[in-house]
């Protein structure tokens, strides 16, 4: 007579690492993507930023330079990173930048209302400076 076999398989006991493995590795993503959230957010506002950026220097809008987007660009990216930037002004702007970029191109009135939105979120005024009356 013939002992009936103990235990699994070896198949089962592979598909059973395998899957261990796998969930382990989940869990562990999950747990850094949770704790690096503010470092991910940052780098993906970032990049979106440089696209704008890149897609407005190719179609100015009217009463902007190539250096006045590069500094709102740069100071919206420093004051992120400084945290000086509140949560809803983040999510609004990354809003906007989906709503802008649904036909893939970012034309002179969707420009010039991003750049507005981007001074706002840093406390840059939106309107030039006032010159001076002289005498």
């Amino acid at each position: 007579m013939t002992e009936p076999k103990k235990g699994m398989s070896k198949g089962c006991l592979i598909t059973l690492i395998v899957a261990s493995v796998i969930l382990v590795l989940v869990v562990a993503m999950s747990v850094v993507c949770y704790v690096k959230r503010d470092t991910i957010l940052e780098w993906s506002i970032s990049k979106m930023i440089d696209t704008a950026r890149m897609d407005i220097l190719n179609d100015l809008p009217e009463g902007y330079t190539a250096d006045d987007v590069n500094k709102i660009c740069d100071n919206f990216k420093t004051a992120l990173a400084e945290k000086k930037v509140d949560a809803n002004e983040v999510r609004n702007i990354a809003t906007m930048f989906q709503e802008i970029l649904k036909d893939k191109k970012i034309d002179k009135d969707e420009a010039k209302t991003f750049l507005e939105e981007l001074k706002k979120a840093t406390g840059e005024a939106t309107e030039p400076a006032a010159v001076p009356a002289t005498e």
